[in-house]
């Protein structure tokens, strides 16, 4: 389904939902230009990724302006307002691709934080540390099984951090590509 068959399902139901053989992120930024928030992502090779309406001021402000690009534009250029032509040459200039990939990413880790990875590494360290136990008999594969226990078990408040530290990153190119939006949402003043 091509971007304007997609655009074409965002006609105000209050669930869309569209199966991708892609990671995403082009249905997702399209998606909130046109006033929806991802919900959902089922699947794995094929995801479905599902959509609710966002009611809000800001969010059906988003949706005009992209409409009225998408209706108004030779190509379909619904991108104009979030990425305007003046700020593409820019080095710092967020695309909407690049946004709707961190939407994912900021998705992923309200939905499950940083304890995926915590978890990983305390079932390895675990693992690791019960086959130190079992293989006590064979000092050198006991002691390396200990340290690679020990090692895992150690990186768990530091995979932590570093999943947080993402995710700040993460907001912050979504901040970025808020503020290059033109014209900007009705509820921030205009800068220059």
């Amino acid at each position: 389904m091509n971007e304007h068959e997609f655009i074409a399902r965002l006609d105000g139901a209050e669930r869309v939902s569209i199966t991708v053989h892609t990671d995403g992120r082009l249905q997702v930024a399209i998606a909130y230009e046109f006033g929806y928030r991802l919900d959902e992502i089922r699947g794995g090779g094929s995801r479905t990724l599902v959509f609710l309406r966002d009611d809000s001021e800001a969010a059906r402000h988003r949706a005009a302006w992209a409409g009225h690009h998408h209706r108004t534009t030779p190509n379909g250029a619904w991108w104009n307002a979030c990425w305007p032509p003046h700020v593409r040459s820019r080095p710092d200039a967020v695309t909407p691709a690049q946004a709707g990939a961190a939407r994912i990413a900021v998705h992923h880790h309200d939905r499950d934080g940083t304890s995926g990875i915590r978890t990983l590494l305390l079932i390895a360290g675990t693992a690791a540390l019960a086959g130190a136990g079992y293989a006590h008999h064979t000092h050198w594969l006991a002691l390396t099984l200990l340290t690679l226990a020990i090692l895992l078990l150690t990186l768990v408040p530091t995979a932590a951090r570093l999943v947080r530290t993402a995710h700040h990153r993460q907001l912050a190119l979504l901040r970025r590509f808020e503020a290059q939006r033109h014209p900007p949402p009705p509820d921030e003043p205009r800068t220059g």
